[in-house]
């Protein structure tokens, strides 16, 4: 068999088990991301793999060496986003509410970099005719919007996430850490053993951090 086809088949398989074993640790979140960088990381993961495949000049060990350090790369990111919301807050980014209770928050367009053209026609696609029938607007860290029409539900809001207390979404439903922390007590709760923890319609519902499910 010709060398160049011996190479490619040995590329391919190191290829094969080096994402295998990637997919497997990252979770079935790394087939759908949701995140800019969970995105993009996949694409450039692809890249580094497919590349050097009909590429003779570009070793096997140099494929592993530089496919194996992004993965470890990316997955060392998701690791450090789940465990802190810092961390995700810095990789991902935050929420950026764009219309309040029917009021357009001009101010935030500017951090969401979101121009007022895009914004009515991601609206648009989505069938919404006017800003009229409007409530609620965000603009998601993935580039997604989340729309509530006026007369629909609240949507609830995370105010603690693994143990750890979001304040800017506390702030947001008009309650502080003293309040959080009266309705904690109430249901018995303690902070580092809660896993999430939402507001809806002014209540607290939490969920403990369940370690030994099977």
């Amino acid at each position: 068999m010709n060398p160049i086809y011996i190479n490619i088949i040995f590329k391919m398989l190191v290829a094969f088990c080096i994402l295998l074993v990637y997919i497997n640790l990252s979770g079935k979140g790394s087939l759908a991301p949701i995140s800019a960088i969970d995105q993009v990381g996949n694409v450039v993961l692809g890249a580094i793999i497919g590349g050097p495949l009909y590429n003779p000049s570009i070793s096997i060990t140099l494929l592993m060496s530089a496919s194996i350090f992004w993965a470890g790369l990316l997955l060392l990111v998701r690791y450090a986003t789940f465990k802190r919301n810092i961390a995700k807050d810095f990789v991902d980014g935050t929420s950026i509410r764009l219309m309040k209770n029917g009021i357009v928050q001009s101010q935030n367009f500017r951090k969401a970099k979101l121009s007022i053209r895009d914004f009515i026609m991601l609206l648009h696609q989505r069938g919404y005719p006017s800003l009229e029938v409007l409530s609620d607007v965000w603009f998601e860290y993935n580039g997604q919007m989340t729309v509530v029409k006026k007369g629909d539900p609240a949507m609830a809001v995370v105010v603690i996430e693994n143990g750890v207390i979001n304040y800017p979404s506390l702030e947001a439903v008009g309650h502080d850490e003293e309040w959080l922390e009266k309705e904690l007590n109430r249901l018995g709760q303690k902070l580092d053993e809660v896993f999430l923890a939402e507001v809806h319609e002014q209540k607290l519902w939490v969920y403990p951090d369940v370690k030994n499910a099977s």
